[in-house]
């Protein structure tokens, strides 16, 4: 079985006057139709390469030029709902209110140690006639691009509206080895304020019905058993239950289900604790597609998530999501 993914699926450009995600935990476009289609692209945990925009508002020595990585987490938001203070005053002050507003949330964030041309890891992608096709359509790095791009090296920094990073978090190593292994990917909560009230969160265990391999572009032998399985954590199970249903037509054949769930852990973080658990242990027992999915048997998963500690409080089964 494989253990988690030693690249991102997909890393993309994208122009900002600067970096400060501990300021701005979020990824924005001024049309909400440029957003909407960013959301038609990309998954979970995907990366934008953040370089600095060709324009009088980014430092001259950061123009051009490689400054960081940004992974997201594929949901609609504004940028009020994940914007510090300090941030949205920036906006105030600058004229920029308007701008950038339609988003989708930051949740991990690594600065370039030392900023270098843009050109030297994107020379494919990167056309500088193009800056603004580039900052709207955000295109995708070539495989030898995000090859040359894990080898930049990078420091993880704190994100706004995500907890503080570990004091044992990556320094100045390749982004290689920074985004390997992933920690728990957060769940999608509903719509968020810039205040995040916390509260009680389950883990939950998910099996697609229906043709899970197709919809990977995998093939499944006869007699495979096998099923299209993810880990995840929300305080409404129900209603992510939709939320993962919802990009799904009204006549496939194929919908999640969530068929398990823990009791309810003291709040996000900890249920985010108990998702890394079950991603460290899985990689025994089934095999990883990256982030939260797994291909196995869902016997072996269901042991696994019944192992994690805190999933059942009291010595009895996790309970079924009814």
């Amino acid at each position: 079985m494989s253990g988690p993914p030693d690249k991102p699926r997909s890393i993309r450009l994208r122009s900002f006057y600067g970096f400060s995600p501990e300021e701005d935990g979020y990824l924005g476009w001024s049309e909400q139709a440029s957003r909407d289609r960013m959301l038609e692209l990309i998954e979970d945990g995907d990366l934008f390469l953040i370089y600095g925009a060709a324009s009088a508002e980014t430092r001259k020595g950061e123009r051009n030029c490689v400054l960081g990585f940004l992974q997201v987490e594929r949901r609609a938001i504004r940028d009020i709902d994940k914007a510090s203070a300090q941030g949205m005053k920036r906006k105030r002050d600058n004229g920029w209110l308007d701008r950038w507003s339609h988003a989708i949330p930051v949740v991990r964030a690594w600065r370039v140690d030392e900023p270098l041309l843009l050109e030297t890891v994107a020379p494919v992608t990167y056309r500088p006639e193009a800056g603004q096709a580039i900052a709207v359509w955000s295109p995708e790095l070539t495989p030898s691009e995000v090859e040359l791009a894990l080898k930049v090296k990078v420091t993880e920094v704190n994100v706004f509206g995500e907890p503080p990073i570990a004091e044992t978090a990556v320094t100045k190593v390749p982004l290689a080895e920074a985004f390997r292994p992933s920690r728990a990917f957060p769940g999608s909560f509903g719509e968020r304020t810039s205040i995040y009230e916390d509260g009680p969160t389950h883990l939950y265990l998910a099996r697609f019905e229906g043709n899970g391999m197709a919809m990977m572009g995998l093939s499944k032998p006869q007699f495979d058993k096998s099923a299209l399985i993810k880990i995840g954590v929300s305080n409404d199970v129900k209603r992510r239950e939709d939320e993962l249903n919802s990009g799904f037509p009204p006549a496939a054949k194929g919908r999640w289900k969530i068929e398990l769930r823990s009791e309810p852990y003291d709040g996000k973080a900890a249920a985010e604790a108990a998702e890394q658990a079950f991603k460290d242990a899985a990689e025994k027992r089934l095999q990883s597609l990256g982030g939260e999915f797994f291909r196995g048997e869902w016997t072996s998963a269901t042991i696994v998530f019944a192992s994690v500690p805190g999933v059942s409080r009291f010595g009895g089964k996790s309970r079924q999501n009814s």
